[in-house]
């Protein structure tokens, strides 16, 4: 099946349990599938997309979300929860399917969703930055994105569970620590979430490893 992904960006607000409001600015992909028309070439109407993205924007931005936790956990749950069920039901009016969900935070943090995935569990992935400094190699400037599989209720922070991971480790070469990194995939929260994988990539070229 062809699956087209169309693009929009949403401002969030939410009223943080402990602490003022605050604001995200989101960029919310959305990826539906279906069968070809042979006419057409197309799976799906654009128009229509693009149409059921911009009420889902409008809805979204006339709210304002409370926070359960200063994680945020719950409410980014809460909003990827609304945004599927709407557009899965407009998708099944129209003969296809929600295939994929991502909303990627303007400032780096992303929780999404696919039909891998039962609809209570998501994936969250922070993003640290460190300095690779080899004793006879060049410096790297490396970016890691750490993603973790949320179960339903799970409040913690993965920011923070990132930055925990990151704490233990020693930064030479690269090498090293892909091996270092690769020994926390699987790493278990108490509430059963766990880290599912770490993007390491090099900001100077843009090259990527995915662990």
């Amino acid at each position: 099946m062809l699956q087209f992904v169309r693009e929009i960006p949403i401002r969030i607000v939410i009223q943080g349990a402990l602490s003022a409001r605050r604001g995200f600015l989101f960029h919310l992909a959305a990826g539906f599938s279906g069968e070809v028309d042979p006419l057409s070439g197309m799976s799906v109407n654009l128009m229509l997309l693009d149409e059921w993205l911009w009420q889902l924007k409008k809805d979204l931005e006339q709210d304002i979300f409370q926070a359960t936790s200063e994680s945020f956990n719950h409410t980014f749950a809460e909003i990827m929860a609304i945004a599927r069920l709407r557009l899965t039901e407009k998708a099944e009016e129209q003969g296809v399917r929600l295939a994929s969900l991502v909303f990627r935070e303007e400032r780096g943090a992303t929780f999404s969703w696919d039909l891998g995935l039962p609809p209570e569990q998501m994936q969250f992935t922070s993003f640290q930055f460190i300095e690779c400094v080899p004793r006879d190699g060049q410096f790297q400037l490396l970016r890691l994105g750490f993603t973790w599989l949320r179960l339903q209720s799970c409040e913690a922070d993965y920011a923070h569970e990132s930055f925990r991971i990151l704490k233990t480790l020693s930064f030479g070469d690269v090498a090293g620590l892909y091996a270092r990194l690769s020994g926390f995939l699987g790493m278990r929260l108490d509430s059963g979430s766990s880290l599912l994988k770490v993007s390491v990539e090099n900001t100077e070229d843009g090259s990527k490893v995915i662990l």
